[in-house]
């Protein structure tokens, strides 16, 4: 009885992340244009659709370091998520300023999609300038 081997699954390749960057950019600015033409913006959807543009586009330059899942890539992350708490602390505190202090007004949707904008474009950003440091 021959055992067949599991196939491991592999990182997509760097091409891949350039490639869905470049497709989700594309997206994300018709989305954006659209919606600024119209005069509804930020409706919340484009923002996150920008913010996975801004996450393709890092992982696309962070694909070396992650391929190799080694233990420079776990320190990088260790740091990255360190920073970006503090980082979306001061975020919360300067949109919560921003709230008060101003008549701008914002449905739930939208405040959250704001927020969870951030968070992955912060994240992501974060990442980038460790490895590029480190």
């Amino acid at each position: 009885m021959r055992i067949q081997r599991i196939a491991v699954l592999k990182t997509p390749g760097k091409g891949v992340f350039t490639g869905l960057a470049i497709y989700q950019s594309a997206v994300a600015g018709l989305f954006i244009l659209s919606s600024v033409l119209s005069g509804e913006f930020p409706v919340g959807h484009e923002l996150l659709l920008a913010s996975t543009a801004i996450m393709l586009w890092c992982l696309s330059a962070l694909h070396p370091h992650f391929a190799a899942d080694d233990e420079r890539w776990r320190k990088i992350r260790e740091r990255g998520m360190f920073y970006n708490y503090f980082i979306l602390l001061v975020f919360l505190a300067i949109l919560l300023t921003v709230f008060a202090l101003t008549p701008l007004e914002m449905s739930g949707y939208q405040t959250v999609s704001v927020i969870a904008s951030f968070l992955i474009s912060s994240a992501f950003i974060t990442f980038v300038a460790l490895s590029r440091k480190m």
